[in-house]
């Protein structure tokens, strides 16, 4: 399953460079429409992140698994969220979680592509690996939260630069 048609992220695979070749033949303000589409698709991307987030932290550490997974698919939305914006790729195919680099001009851009990485495998064994234990993930559940908090932090104050209302 995926997005409903008529959807704006399904005319093509990088909404930047969709609007980029339809310049010459729409005006300004069909511009302006498909670049507010674009910017409110970020949010929802951002959005969703955000929700994973909150839903984690308030799980009871005794459900590591559960922690971990929802902790990773806020990182990997809100890492959608900024990709969308920053290059217009949208992806829903299972290669999109192995997508992890992120602008330069995002803080700690390296440390947030190296560790999205970590946590995805992280995520992977909490959701795939029934004789796994919480002592085989690579980070602690403390450290996870922590660096998605910090991440969908930079990440907000990111998007906010380029103008996209959070």
């Amino acid at each position: 399953m995926g997005l409903k048609p008529p959807h704006l992220l399904l005319a093509s695979s990088n909404s930047h460079k969709m609007l980029k070749n339809l310049r010459h033949i729409l005006d300004d303000d069909a511009c302006n429409a498909i670049r507010n589409e674009i910017n409110a698709n970020v949010k929802l991307l951002f959005d969703l992140g955000e929700s994973h987030y909150i839903f984690a932290k308030h799980l009871a550490k005794q459900h590591w698994r559960q922690r971990i997974s929802r902790f990773y698919y806020g990182a990997y939305n809100v890492r959608r969220a900024i990709s969308l914006d920053d290059s217009g790729s949208f992806g829903t195919e299972v290669d999109d979680h192995k997508k992890t680099i992120l602008p330069n001009e995002l803080s700690n851009h390296s440390t947030y592509s190296n560790q999205i990485g970590v946590l995805r495998d992280d995520r992977n064994l909490s959701d795939y690996d029934h004789t796994s234990v919480e002592s085989d993930l690579v980070n602690t559940q403390d450290d996870t939260e922590l660096f998605v908090t910090s991440f969908i932090a930079d990440a907000k104050i990111y998007l906010v630069s380029r103008g996209v209302t959070l």
